[in-house]
């Protein structure tokens, strides 16, 4: 082998070795997300900011070492209302885990307050917000609502389900539980 050829083989071997450290492992069964119809994303989550109910400012990165659930709903969405009392469920059962749930509405025509009774005439306890008193990157449902993401404790979407689930099903809680393990 050449001297040339020598280097070509080990920058090949560094280059390799650097792309399988650099990027993140999971223990999450792939097989388990497909079956619970969530797609496999692995990308940075776009920050935004949202007014709390005090009007103060957070953003997607004040929930750093948190697990987020981020979901994107409307109040005129019918699959949003029927998942409400399903994401009560789950909230209560991971509330205490280190895992945050920012529900998001995208309606623009409706206010926080309208937003909070419409929520709370659903039955639920966790913090609901108006995309339109932030900034709040609107790709986050160009596809449509209900749209969630799960993002990992460094701010990394693991995944996204489109569309309407069974969040209160067991594979939802095993997937929430493995991304809980992961450190």
């Amino acid at each position: 082998m050449s001297h040339f050829q020598d280097k070509i083989i080990i920058l090949t071997i560094t280059g390799a070795l650097t792309l399988f450290f650099a990027c993140p492992s999971y223990s999450i069964d792939k097989a388990l997300l497909k079956a619970a119809g969530i797609q496999e994303l692995k990308q940075d989550a776009p920050d935004f900011t949202i007014k709390d109910d005090d009007g103060k400012a957070i953003s997607l990165k004040d929930f750093r070492g948190k697990l987020v659930i981020l979901h994107f709903w409307a109040t005129w969405c019918k699959p949003c209302k029927k998942e409400f009392p399903l994401f009560e469920k789950l909230y209560q059962g991971f509330k205490e885990k280190d895992v945050v749930f920012p529900f998001i509405s995208i309606d623009t025509n409706a206010n926080k307050d309208e937003v909070d009774v419409f929520a709370r005439g659903l039955g639920v306890t966790f913090p609901v917000f108006l995309a339109k008193d932030g900034k709040v990157p609107n790709k986050y449902w160009t596809l449509g609502v209900p749209v969630t993401y799960f993002i990992d404790r460094k701010g990394l979407i693991i995944g996204m389900a489109l569309g309407e689930r069974d969040w209160a099903s067991e594979n939802i809680k095993n997937i929430i539980n493995m991304m809980i393990e992961e450190k």
